[in-house]
């Protein structure tokens, strides 16, 4: 029996291996914000924690990098300029910023339409924001939306060891799918340039071999099958702020997403 499970174990460690080798969504959300942000750059971590991600501190030496949250513990914590503030009122002038980014931030929102009118706001003509958030129609996000706060912080135990409960906000899943932010964008005058259904791996199943190797399978399924794509883990999105107000009426009149 322990040489089966140190089998499994060893499977699903090159299988955690095969994903973190940029398929997850994290790392495809990376290289796109790598991608957008040039020298000289005003960013805007929106949500930004403490970086666990490492999202934003590779730009420190290029760019300006400002984050801004509602917890107070990252004052002490984020490694450059940091605001204490709410998406829905970011305490930024307007026009300020070239380009804006969140991971994992949207699906907290209680009111996702005042947060992306304020980044429309802050942003400069021309600019761009990058999100990435749970897709709705994800097995993750369906099984999270109908079992109570208290299971997630279980989870969360289980996935990375007591003391992180303080990062497991409420979730509430109110802007993300393609067609709910296909609606907001053009109700606030945002124009979507790139919008793709990721999945992330079978991350929740790390500790549990076995089924880590079968939902492995489903996972590479859908990555595989464009059909299937809209059970996929993660939705990044990204939009532009017209350079004119042309613009901005065109973007309004597209036809919202399913």
């Amino acid at each position: 029996m322990a040489f089966v499970i140190a089998g499994q174990e060893s499977r699903s460690r090159i299988m955690r291996e095969r994903w973190d080798r940029g398929r997850n969504a994290t790392q495809r959300y990376k290289r796109r914000l790598s991608e957008l942000v040039k020298p000289g750059m005003r960013i805007l971590h929106a949500g930004c924690g403490w970086d666990r991600l490492e999202v934003s501190r590779p730009y420190i030496g290029t760019c300006k990098v400002v984050g801004v949250d509602l917890d107070p513990r990252v004052a002490s914590m984020y490694h450059s300029e940091f605001h204490l503030g709410s998406l829905a009122e970011l305490p930024f002038e307007a026009n300020s910023f070239d380009l804006i980014f969140c991971e994992y931030v949207v699906e907290h929102l209680d009111d996702p339409a005042s947060a992306f009118r304020e980044m429309h706001r802050v942003l400069k003509p021309g600019g761009r924001v990058l999100v990435l958030t749970p897709n709705r129609y994800s097995y993750k996000v369906l099984g999270a939306a109908i079992t109570p706060h208290q299971f997630h912080i279980w989870m969360g135990r289980i996935r990375y060891g007591r003391g992180h409960e303080a990062d497991m906000y409420p979730t509430l899943y109110r802007c993300n799918s393609p067609g709910q932010i296909q609606r907001l964008a053009r109700d606030i005058g945002l124009r979507i340039t790139q919008s793709e259904l990721i999945t992330n791996g079978p991350t929740w199943f790390e500790r549990f071999p076995g089924l880590f190797m079968i939902f492995d399978v489903f996972h590479r399924t859908i990555a595989r099958q464009e059909a299937l794509r809209h059970f996929r883990c993660a939705l990044l999105v990204e939009l532009q702020k017209p350079e004119s107000a042309a613009q901005t009426s065109d973007s309004r009149r597209l036809t919202p997403a399913p």
